[in-house]
């Protein structure tokens, strides 16, 4: 289904051999190729100049835009801890910050997790909260909304779309899906409708509704053109939507964070060339912000004498944390599929070291109260069987997932160790 984007690495790396072992004669696809290197799909022009511009301008408006959100939050959570000094609240306020990385298939553990997270006793001191801010890639970008959301509905339903993935999500553009005039390997029709069917305008105008003001909900893609990653806010977008009536821009958003490059068809947002966010940044935090823009410096700014809420992070790795050990077979293609594997893999783990140390640079320097937690599948964890979006192996990953999530003690607190 959707939530096909990376596969075992962040960018289809389990996806990717499917295609490989169709190559059967190299020579042939080559010969082919040269012939044909001249075609493609004709996209406007544009300079380079005019594209360092955007690439400007998007960045000013990514700053503006977040300031404008994160001081929204951190508005709303002044009034309640206001409302708890004053004794009208019972408890002080949790600033809550939910990350779901990319992971295509292996999206069905935190799936999974999200829902056996929500059996946890609403008094324990880590039961799954409401989140002040939710953000997703790739397939946690399709995962993402749902989390929000965070009712019993949406759980159910984002976990039976893992639960039961169709053989149409991704078809190959046979015979000859290789060739360079073709916008991808595949076609996703499945997953085309799938996100439309999930994406509707009742689910939309649920994320639009403006009880909700004062959260965030944001997920990255990749615009190839400026070579930037590219952050949507979802709840401006899911408003926009309701009042023109039209979710098709909604919808293409969340197919663009999810689309591998090369393998799905890439989407043209703006003007712009957006495929998988992974590709760019598979987990996305705020770590782009200089200090003094993110939440804890910006709160000092805002309330200087008063102390900030406890900001929590909670990060879903829908991935393991270290690649399964295998000796690689001496050919070009293999050697590229796990360097790709290994690489995305420690990009990841070195943006999740990355919050741990933006979490101890603000209790250091603005004495605040940071936590980190991140859950990922466990390294001794195997597929039932082999090959990606099989029933089998989502199921099973769903099941681990509502394991783990059902139980506090499967969070993990220190930063992975390469």
């Amino acid at each position: 289904m959707p939530f096909a984007s990376a596969g075992q690495g962040s960018h289809g790396v389990r996806y990717m051999p499917e295609y490989a072992r169709s190559l059967s004669n190299l020579a042939v696809v080559f010969l082919l190729a040269s012939v044909t290197f001249g075609c493609g799909t004709t996209r406007s022009d544009a300079k380079e100049d005019d594209l360092l511009q955007r690439r400007a301008e998007y960045q000013q408006e990514y700053l503006d835009q977040t300031n404008q959100r994160y001081t929204a939050i951190l508005q709303r959570n002044k009034a309640e801890l206001d409302a708890f000094t004053a004794h009208k609240r019972d408890r002080p306020p949790v600033i809550d910050y939910l990350i779901i990385s990319g992971g295509g298939d292996m999206g069905a553990f935190g799936a999974g997790f999200l829902k056996g997270w929500s059996t946890v006793p609403k008094d324990h001191p880590l039961a799954r909260p409401q989140f002040d801010v939710v953000t997703g890639v790739s397939t946690g970008a399709l995962i993402a909304p749902f989390a929000w959301i965070g009712a019993p509905d949406a759980d159910e339903r984002v976990v039976q779309i893992y639960r039961n993935p169709s053989k149409d999500w991704v078809k190959e553009r046979w015979p000859l899906y290789f060739m360079p005039y073709n916008i991808s390997f595949a076609e996703v029709p499945g997953l085309e409708r799938e996100v439309k069917e999930t994406f509707s305008r009742d689910l939309i105008a649920r994320i639009a509704d403006p009880q909700h003001s004062g959260r965030l909900l944001f997920v990255n893609t990749t615009n190839l053109d400026d070579g930037s990653p590219h952050v949507f806010y979802l709840i401006p977008e899911a408003q926009r939507a309701m009042q023109t009536g039209d979710v098709t821009r909604f919808q293409t958003i969340l197919l663009a964070s999810a689309g591998i490059p090369g393998a799905f068809p890439y989407r043209e947002i703006d003007g712009a060339m957006h495929v998988d966010g992974a590709v760019s940044a598979n987990m996305i935090f705020g770590g782009r912000l200089p200090e003094e823009r993110r939440l804890v410096g910006l709160w000092q700014k805002l309330y200087p004498d008063t102390p900030m809420p406890k900001l929590r992070y909670w990060v879903i790795f829908n991935n393991q944390t270290h690649p399964v050990p295998i000796i690689v077979h001496a050919r070009w293609y293999d050697i590229i599929v796990r360097s790709v594997d290994v690489a995305s893999r420690a990009a990841s783990l070195n943006a999740l070291r990355q919050l741990y140390l933006i979490a101890e640079v603000a209790h250091l320097k603005r004495n605040a109260d940071v936590e980190v937690r991140f859950i990922a599948i466990p390294d001794d964890w195997r597929p039932p069987k082999a090959g990606t979006f099989e029933k089998e192996t989502m199921n099973n990953l769903v099941d681990l997932g509502e394991k783990l999530g059902a139980d506090p003690a499967s969070w993990l607190t220190e930063p992975p160790i390469q």
